[in-house]
């Protein structure tokens, strides 16, 4: 019987379960097999040392409070180690990025000095980046440099940092929102887009609703104009009377329009009731 079992591909748990019943009756050996006790069980000699590991292992694990989730009453400890080990690894790309270790390219800004990069990891962060470093039929591949003009200096280390780190502190995103997302849709990042939506939609205040939208207008993300118009019509009073929404209105006419549209809606009237008093093109 216990031959049959081990060349059966069944469970380990199974089999386990099936060698004890069919090995052991009334404390003897049911098919003449010599047997050992192992944790109360008595168990034959064939399967005995599969047994003793799978005890091993188990107990083990209780020791580490490791192999049960409910057990392992310090894993948000252990997570929060991952994390910083996870940090750490991004840190060491970050830190060859600053120190220009083994760089390879050099990729220019629209003014200043060029930044020390590595192609392999532009290649795998962007298609778009990817083919401008390759050759084709109709031009050589760049030899030492590309240039991205659409960055000032400040701008395009906040970019290759992002790309390098995959994160970016709050303050810097902030400075640099606009030319990031603007970024992250010409050269198709959808990581940097999904970071840049769910940080604007964080950082969405009165005094930036109008400067988010225009940017969410110009790489048509609809997820954060919403958030960014919505964020409008609930502060209204603080927002229609700003120096900053007079030069809003005559640079977006056609967002004017959309509220234009948008005011149909009971719910927002009293917002483009303000805008009409003020604006008599609407």
């Amino acid at each position: 019987m216990n031959e049959q079992l081990h060349n059966q591909r069944i469970p380990l748990h199974v089999y386990i379960q099936i060698t004890l019943s069919t090995s052991v009756y009334n404390g003897r050996p049911y098919d003449g097999y010599s047997v050992q006790v192992r944790g109360g069980v008595v168990v034959c000699n064939s399967c005995y040392g599969e047994v003793d590991k799978i005890i091993n292992f188990v107990n083990n694990g209780q020791k580490e409070k490791s192999i049960s989730y409910p057990a392992d009453t310090n894993w948000g400890g252990r997570w929060a180690e991952m994390m910083e080990d996870k940090e750490d690894f991004h840190n060491d790309l970050a830190d060859a990025f600053k120190k220009g270790i083994y760089s390879d390219i050099q990729v220019k800004p629209s003014s200043g000095p060029p930044l020390r990069a590595h192609k392999v990891l532009l290649a795998t962060r962007s298609e778009i980046l990817k083919h401008m470093l390759a050759s084709d039929w109709c031009k050589a591949a760049p030899e030492d440099s590309i240039s991205l003009p659409e960055f000032s200096s400040e701008e395009l280390d906040t970019f290759m940092e992002f790309l390098y780190r995959g994160d970016l502190a709050v303050e810097k995103f902030q400075k640099h929102c606009g030319s990031l997302l603007i970024a992250a849709d010409k050269h198709d990042i959808a990581h940097l887009q999904k970071f840049s939506e769910l940080q604007l939609v964080k950082l969405l205040n009165s005094s930036n609703a109008l400067k988010i939208l225009e940017i969410s207008d110009v790489v048509s993300n609809e997820t954060i104009k919403l958030a960014a118009l919505k964020l409008i019509v609930l502060r209204y009073k603080d927002i229609v009377l700003t120096p900053s929404f007079d030069e809003f209105a005559k640079k977006n006419p056609h967002l004017m329009e959309v509220m234009n549209v948008l005011s149909n809606f009971d719910a927002v009237n009293s917002f483009f009731g303000a805008v009409k008093e003020k604006y008599a093109l609407l």
